[in-house]
């Protein structure tokens, strides 16, 4: 609201505008114009634009610089900002971009990360009723990056990745979120239902940096893990010349004798922001939709993956689509019209039936038309060979590239809690 009152962006961004010098002076400046009472923080000053999640009665809107902020969907489909949501009194802290909701428990996992002080990350969980259960504290020599994280029916897969967070850098007028290339990432193991951090097991991935991870399951001694991993690493937290690769990947780890396998599944195309089914999150999946990000950082059209089909060379083409088998993976293609970009693309299950087909739904996307100025709603048969066209929405306004998104179904809806406390 404050920002709605001075009509221009006021507020600092912790990740990617604070660099140097003048980063430091312009956070420095923001907090003695609060102290003084020249600005109102009081309502929390995140940008609450990371990722979203529907949990309990509340569509949560995550920033990882602060709490998560409620926000209330009203009967003629406008949001309106509840503000600043603890869990009533449970969190005072942030929550990463992207927590994850078990569709068979009901419950909420979530990590989150401390740049200032010890512990520098904790896991923790809710029940479906919104109770809290313990703070797992989880020992860090450094605060890292971490965006995103994976659940499996038994446990969690936390990342310790290469991207770290050295605000001492900001002196050297360097950039506070930097690569370090002698560090080794590793993914720990953590049962899930824990309340201490004695078991995890952590095992090293080398010269890996996954910004998001689409989905993890349990193989016998080994958790697979469904990722994209970027290089350079910190190519979208710091400006670079090196061009952009995001590589969709399968890592192995075994949690017997603590070692990782990692192989790429789709080398030459980047894919980026999507999700899987979210029934089956945790759990094996065949099929991820992804977002083909290229040129980067536009998305130039949509890729349904199906992780299980090694057929290259057998599948149908489509008017709007194409099939092709790239590294031995069946990928699926939706391409924008020319001048044409998206954003991630959103899996809807065409029913709640736990016995119908993984694929059988829908795909949601928004498309803005460079030339004409023009955004649509794009809705896609997610079964058919082309991911043929159903429906096109025509929007009243433009969604910026880059945002994450969730469906909330009309049942879900009925069930908001239309105060915070509640």
């Amino acid at each position: 609201m404050e920002e709605i009152k001075r009509e221009k962006a006021f507020f600092p961004k912790c990740v990617g505008e604070l660099h140097g010098y003048g980063g430091l002076v312009r956070l420095l400046f923001f907090y003695a114009r609060s102290m003084c009472g020249l600005v109102d923080a009081s309502m929390g000053m995140g940008v609450a634009n990371a990722g979203v999640v529907y949990f309990n009665g509340h569509l949560l809107a995550m920033s990882e610089d602060d709490l998560p902020y409620a926000v209330y969907v009203t009967s003629a489909g406008d949001l309106e900002t509840m503000g600043r949501y603890d869990f009533g009194g449970q969190i005072n802290f942030p929550m990463i971009a992207h927590p994850k909701v078990d569709a068979l428990t009901g419950e909420l996992f979530a990590l989150s990360y401390d740049v200032l002080k010890k512990p520098f990350l904790k896991y923790f969980k809710f029940a479906q009723d919104g109770t809290k259960g313990p703070e797992v504290s989880i020992s860090l020599q450094e605060p890292t990056m971490v965006h995103d994280f994976a659940i499996t029916e038994k446990y969690v897969v936390v990342p310790d990745q290469e991207v770290v967070f050295r605000l001492q850098e900001m002196l050297t007028r360097g950039s506070p979120v930097m690569h370090d290339k002698q560090k080794i990432s590793r993914f720990g193991i953590l049962p899930r239902d824990d309340a201490d951090e004695s078991r995890i097991i952590w095992v090293p991935v080398p010269d890996c940096f996954c910004f998001h991870l689409w989905n993890a399951w349990e193989e016998e001694d080994e958790i697979v893990v469904i990722a994209s991993c970027m290089t350079p690493a910190d190519r979208i937290f710091n400006e670079s010349t090196e061009g952009l690769q995001s590589v969709l990947s399968e890592i192995r780890l075994n949690r017997v004798t603590g070692t990782s396998v990692r192989r790429p599944l789709i080398s030459d195309m980047n894919l980026e922001a999507g999700q899987v089914n979210k029934n089956y999150l945790g759990r094996k999946s065949r099929y991820a939709y992804l977002a083909i990000a290229d040129p980067w950082p536009k998305v130039s059209g949509i890729a349904k993956i199906d992780l299980q089909a090694h057929k290259p060379g057998d599948d149908q083409q489509g008017n709007a689509g194409s099939s092709d088998g790239v590294d031995n993976i069946r990928v699926t293609k939706f391409w924008y019209p020319p001048n044409c970009y998206g954003g991630e693309p959103m899996f809807v299950p065409r029913s709640s039936d736990p016995s119908s087909e993984e694929d059988d739904g829908f795909l949601l996307t928004f498309m803005h038309n460079e030339n004409t100025g023009k955004s649509e709603l794009l809705i896609l048969d997610a079964r058919s060979p082309s991911l043929e066209t159903l429906a096109r929405v025509k929007l009243p306004t433009r969604v910026p590239y880059g945002f994450h998104g969730t469906f909330i179904g009309s049942n879900e809806l009925a069930k908001q809690k239309e105060t915070i406390g509640s």
